[in-house]
């Protein structure tokens, strides 16, 4: 049975560069899970991807700021009104695109802190993963991280360490090495997605 059904799950790509071997396995994965799966970008614009991938986002980060727009409708003394539902779970793909277009936007940051002080879970793959370091979530815990030059150095910056795992996390946040995590990653976010209320 879909586990995910009735849950809301958003990816948030680099604007180029993404992961494909990230991004692809993770959606298909979410979606046989029942998940309702949308793709946020911070351009509204075909994203490349590292190889031959090419994926169109569904919304801009700033709109994934409000939630989404329901297909559920509300009559009240106003008149009828769409119902606003929320993201259960976030997850940011890496790829070189990630340190030029995830770490420092402001954007991303606020989502993801939102997201996780409102109950939710969120989390992020490889070169992705100082993004959630940068957005202030990540204090006492090692995390799973891509190992290239760029991601240790931004993580020693920040005195993060690098965890032997290829899959660590705490307190709804999840983090992972990158492709080879793919499955227990996929995993430990659903388990922690399951326990969010539906809203």
């Amino acid at each position: 049975m879909a586990r995910l059904t009735g849950k809301n799950v958003l990816f948030i790509i680099p604007m180029d560069y993404y992961l494909e071997n990230q991004l692809d396995p993770l959606v298909a994965i979410m979606k046989e899970e029942g998940a309702r799966v949308l793709i946020a970008s911070s351009k509204f614009k075909e994203a490349v991807g590292m190889k031959t991938g090419r994926i169109m986002p569904d919304l801009l980060v700033v709109d994934a700021m409000e939630g989404i727009i329901g297909d559920s409708f509300v009559t009240g003394g106003s008149g009828t009104r769409q119902i606003i539902g929320v993201f259960h779970g976030v997850i940011l793909i890496g790829g070189n695109g990630a340190r030029l277009y995830l770490w420092k936007e402001k954007l991303v940051r606020l989502l993801i802190t939102d997201r996780h002080r409102s109950g939710m879970v969120v989390s992020a793959l490889g070169s992705a993963v100082p993004t959630l370091v940068s957005a202030g979530l990540i204090h006492q815990f090692d995390v799973a991280a891509s190992k290239d030059k760029h991601t240790v150095k931004e993580l020693e910056k920040a005195n993060v360490k690098i965890s032997d795992e290829i899959v660590a996390g705490y307190d709804r946040i999840i983090t992972g090495e990158g492709e080879s995590a793919i499955k227990p990653f996929a995993e430990r976010f659903i388990e922690e997605v399951i326990k969010t209320s539906l809203k």
